[in-house]
């Protein structure tokens, strides 16, 4: 079944897996969220008891009746115009479970237990990332099973590409404007700064040359498509990724409760998480860990910021090739368009076609349900588990010396003044409608 190299087959068994750890978070994430709103279904429920002084509960049937007769008229409303959204059906009690609420006016623990669940932000992206990163660094992820792991990664992709169904340019534009303006100050300036840091301190051209695009632009991403134009040495590149991904694991595991902790809204936290975290893979797992809105504002402006790729690779062309050339009296060149041919991702195209088949009114609500109950959530959940399981302590152990310290420190400034920067601007300039 395998050819000399394994060929395809030696990625069928990380890929199994991922998938597996996919489907059993996503069951978790469905229950969760199940009992968060049996939860929340209880408490109004007793709060209208509590409110009638304590009068008999209503029969099941009546309970659902009255449920059923209060959507029937807001649906009415919303197809006479008289609202703008359209209401969402009731989520009702199992009949056993309105009886034993009914008989002992307690609400369930396992009911408990999922609010306190999406309190602590443990969705399904927290389950696989933490629970990968536990099995790569304690019983340790067999060889048969790594290609395919980190095969899986990828997948997040075609996931963002179906997120292109849920905007329209107005709204992509609109947002866009406020990303233009954050990834030219914060993001390209980073870039900046970590090479005009690491030309003072006399740090090596290659180091520096991934340092500054990763941690300026989109981790890893840009890191690959510069490393061939400042002649990057392997143990350059592998410093440089060691810090993007030691700086995005932590943001990762912190930012969803310092967001939190701050009051940030989804919008404004998925604006922060877009503009902050490096690695696009950790910056879309970020994002939907806090909300649905919060992802949505965080892949413009990560579509915005991975557009600045080519800008990148030009401006270290110039800084790195062309500028130290010209000091030294030589003059070397460089095919420039022909690197970003290689390394513009193609995804990005992808998702203004969605964008674009949405605008003409090809998807409805329908059909961005599909998106997102199914085909997303697989694409995101086989992605993130190969996301958790690439966690390894040893490579995060890589990051090193001034390198890593001036890539931190420029990556964590960043982080700091665009949290400032995003409050201040608030959360309508970065609603997606």
């Amino acid at each position: 079944m395998t050819d000399t190299n394994g060929g395809i087959v030696k990625y069928i068994p990380g890929l199994i897996l991922c998938m597996i750890l996919g489907w059993m978070a996503l069951q978790w994430d469905q229950s969760i969220h199940k009992w968060q709103k049996d939860y929340q279904e209880s408490e109004k429920i007793l709060k209208a008891y509590d409110a009638k002084e304590g009068q008999p509960f209503l029969s099941f049937a009546e309970y659902a009746a009255k449920s059923e007769e209060k959507y029937t008229e807001k649906l009415a409303a919303f197809e006479r115009g008289e609202t703008k959204e359209k209401p969402k059906k009731p989520h009702l009690l199992k009949e056993k479970d309105y009886v034993t609420l009914a008989t002992t006016k307690e609400i369930s623990s396992k009911f408990s237990f999922g609010e306190r669940m999406i309190q602590f932000q443990l969705t399904y992206v927290a389950v696989l990332l933490l629970g990968g990163m536990i099995i790569r660094n304690t019983i340790g992820l067999p060889k048969l099973f790594q290609p395919g792991a980190v095969m899986a990664r990828p997948i997040i992709k075609p996931g963002i590409i179906l997120l292109g169904g849920y905007y329209l340019w107005s709204n992509l534009l609109k947002v866009g404007v406020f990303a233009l303006i954050l990834v030219f100050i914060f993001i390209f300036g980073t870039t900046v700064l970590v090479a005009f840091l690491g030309r003072r301190l006399k740090q090596d051209d290659g180091l520096m040359g991934v340092m500054a695009a990763g941690t300026g632009i989109c981790g890893v991403s840009a890191a690959v498509a510069v490393a061939p134009v400042v002649n990057a040495k392997p143990r350059d590149f592998f410093y440089a990724v060691g810090t993007i991904l030691l700086f995005g694991t932590v943001a990762l595991f912190t930012f969803p409760y310092i967001g939190k902790a701050l009051g940030m809204s989804e919008p404004v936290f998925g604006a922060w998480v877009g503009t902050a975290i490096l690695n696009t893979a950790q910056l879309v797992a970020a994002a939907t860990w806090y909300g649905h809105d919060s992802l949505l504002t965080a892949n413009i402006i990560n579509i915005v910021r991975v557009g600045f790729i080519p800008i990148v690779v030009i401006f270290c062309i110039w800084f790195y090739v062309i500028k130290q050339a010209t000091a030294e009296g030589r003059h070397e060149k460089i095919n420039k368009w022909q690197v970003i041919k290689e390394k513009f991702p193609l995804f990005i195209l992808g998702f203004f076609v969605m964008v674009t088949l949405n605008e003409l009114g090809v998807f409805t609500d329908e059909h961005r349900t599909i998106f997102g109950k199914q085909f997303l959530q697989i694409f995101f959940a086989v992605g993130f588990a190969g996301v958790g399981l690439n966690i390894a302590f040893d490579d995060l152990k890589k990051a090193g010396g001034k390198a890593f310290v001036i890539g931190f420190i420029a990556a964590t400034l960043k982080a700091v003044l665009s949290a400032i920067v995003v409050i201040l601007i608030g959360t309508e300039a970065f609603r997606v409608k």
